[in-house]
């Protein structure tokens, strides 16, 4: 008798809610995105592609080819094998100086790694300065071209603003959304003068010896179609003569293009770890005539007793594109849009703007973790600004508006120096990096159009929400 009741209450428990599932409404809230990331430029590589190849031959380069196979030495081999021997690509090559001079490719293999090149003892080889900006030059029309420049940065005048420009107009536009700016930057062994420009010219001897913390910077610029600059990144792994220089500290990569700078946008989809008291995530949320089933977005039911405002840290998916530089997480902003169920309409109807609902949750604390390929963040809730028992829906389209500085930016930094005779830092990089940084996200404004959405669309998150 006693299992007899147990099994009639049981069965009635369930026709019960068979009957109340029946005469509610169903509905599965999806979460779709207000907006579509950029068309991105094209991502292979050229089928036509001219390459130019210009190599710094002032007297600041000198103390990179002292002292047998440096750093700097090996990546003049590299480029070469890149550029001949895995393509097998016409490359012109050039000696950057006033004239520019043009050189054959034995002439770069063989003599870009001696004293000869840069020391101006050789009629061939006359001592020159340094007009950086001079190799930027308007390729042909319909020609698609590769400029590659190999320097130490020590712009005349320690004016970098001059090589900005050029890039800038030349290349680097909205006109020409192909284009990008690739950098690797390399820290080398060193032994001869450095020369500092800028109001007080003056000049002092460095040895690094085989001390890497005190080993000196260049830089390799590839202004080119994006799709090149990253297909030649990640040929370079196989043709680099010093692997261990590419997996060391010594050696940075990055590109700059506003269309790259996600490779995946964010959902919420890593369930939090712990939940306040008062807060439950059930399977489908039940209340007002309605039935709403867990599709793509988080599912929350607030207890009645709930007053106090809540955090719940949640993680999300964050693919930053191979060598971008990251989205900056102060600068990230929430458009937010909210629906509640109208029970006599009996569908989801769109709140105000300014309703309290839509502060219902505040998104905060952002904070970006490239090596997971995630953004963490706190959801803070407020049950006080839901005034009815019901089902919300909240959404928010993410926007970032600007990128975040490396570190090692500063680090490698002259205004960083542990003395005026540290060789180991670059006058005016952090300015030179900047303003490129700067020109990507004017670029993706101009793309935009729009002030609202002038930065990077980095994902949609959605809530459901039943207040008991």
């Amino acid at each position: 008798m006693i299992h007899e009741a147990y099994f009639r209450k049981g069965l009635i428990m369930l026709l019960l809610s068979v009957f109340i599932v029946a005469c509610n409404k169903k509905e599965e809230l999806r979460c779709e995105p207000s907006h579509t990331p950029a068309e991105n430029a094209n991502t292979s590589k050229s089928n036509n592609l001219s390459v130019s190849i210009y190599l710094d031959g002032s007297g600041s380069m000198l103390g990179y080819v002292r002292g047998g196979e440096t750093n700097y030495v090996s990546t003049l081999k590299s480029i070469r094998n890149l550029f001949e021997l895995s393509d097998k690509l016409p490359v012109e090559y050039y000696r950057i100086g006033s004239p520019m001079q043009k050189i054959t490719s034995s002439e770069y293999y063989n003599y870009g790694i001696t004293t000869t090149f840069y020391d101006g003892s050789s009629n061939r080889f006359p001592e020159v300065s340094s007009p950086i900006d001079a190799a930027i030059i308007s390729p042909e029309k319909e020609q698609k071209k590769m400029t590659v420049i190999i320097t130490d940065l020590q712009q005349n005048s320690g004016d970098v603003t001059k090589l900005n420009k050029l890039i800038n107009d030349t290349y680097y536009n909205i006109e020409n959304r192909d284009y990008a700016v690739g950098i690797w930057a390399i820290k080398s062994e060193f032994d001869g003068k450095i020369y500092l420009e800028g109001n007080n010219p003056r000049s002092f001897d460095y040895n690094t010896g085989q001390e890497s913390a005190k080993f000196r910077p260049f830089y390799v610029l590839f202004v080119g179609p994006y799709g090149d600059i990253k297909y030649y990144f990640s040929q370079l792994k196989k043709y680099n003569t010093n692997q261990a220089l590419l997996n060391s500290d010594n050696s940075k990569f990055m590109i700059f293009h506003p269309d790259h700078i996600l490779d995946k946008i964010s959902v919420l989809d890593v369930t939090p770890m712990s939940l306040p008291q008062g807060i439950t995530e059930p399977f489908s949320l039940v209340n007002g005539g309605v039935v709403v089933s867990k599709s793509n977005q988080e599912m929350l039911k607030l207890s009645s007793s709930l007053k106090q405002s809540s955090t719940i840290n949640y993680g999300v998916s964050l693919l930053h594109s191979e060598y971008s530089l990251l989205v900056d997480p102060s600068t990230i902003q929430a458009q937010v849009k909210g629906e509640k169920f109208d029970r006599f309409k009996r569908t989801f109807v769109q709140v105000d703007s300014n309703s309290e609902i839509i502060s219902a949750i505040e998104l905060k604390d952002w904070q970006i973790l490239p090596e997971e390929n995630q953004a963490k963040f706190a959801a803070v809730i407020q049950p006080d600004k839901l005034s009815e028992p019901g089902i919300y829906k909240l959404q928010f389209d993410l926007i970032n508006s600007s990128l975040a500085f490396p570190n090692w930016w500063k680090e490698w930094d002259w205004q960083t120096r542990t003395g005026e005779e540290d060789g180991s830092k670059t006058y005016n990089l952090q300015e030179f990096f900047t303003a490129l940084k700067v020109r990507t996200e004017t670029i993706q404004s101009e793309i935009a159009k729009s002030p609202q959405h002038s930065g990077w669309f980095i994902g949609t998150l959605c809530y459901a929400i039943q207040k008991d």
